[in-house]
């Protein structure tokens, strides 16, 4: 598996996300302001609650734009080959009987990758698994927040 595969993945899917977002704004921004969410009565928030949404999808769309910008312009640094778990390492661990990979990334933690069959789960340094990581190398151990103990395998 190759860093930049992992790298390109995390970048098209938070711009597919993004893509849902911005219709998803504009979308919620044309009801808002349609005639048939204009108040009937007092008591009629329809076309309040509509604008709420089309902010709130909006500050998504906005979120996600800059989380695809910020990879874009990290790229060259994102997908260097690494010794320790740092800011771009993809790193394989033992947990327990199971084995990991992830993606140390300073946007888009949470997101699961497909890679060629192989599931990468993309970490920030801020979750608990990425600040358990963070320095390490090849054969050292860690113990997450929960008292799991694993240890790094491979840093690539």
């Amino acid at each position: 598996m190759e860093k930049s595969q992992v790298f390109d993945a995390l970048r098209d899917k938070l711009r597919a996300e993004l893509n849902v977002a911005v219709g998803a704004s504009k979308d919620a921004a044309e009801y808002a302001t349609n005639d048939e969410s204009r108040a009937e009565s007092k008591y009629d928030t329809q076309g309040l609650e509509a604008s709420y949404l089309a902010a709130g999808q909006a500050a998504v769309a906005r979120a996600l734009a800059e989380a695809v910008n910020t990879l874009e312009g990290l790229r060259a640094e994102l997908t260097v080959p690494r010794e320790s778990a740092l800011r771009g390492a993809l790193v394989r661990c033992r947990l327990g009987r199971f084995r990991e990979w992830f993606y140390l990334s300073p946007v888009g933690g949470g997101e699961t990758l497909d890679i060629d069959g192989t599931e990468v789960t993309v970490i920030t340094a801020q979750s608990p698994v990425g600040s358990a990581l963070m320095g390490k190398t090849e054969g050292a151990t860690f113990k997450l927040p929960n008292g799991a103990d694993g240890s790094i395998e491979k840093v690539v």
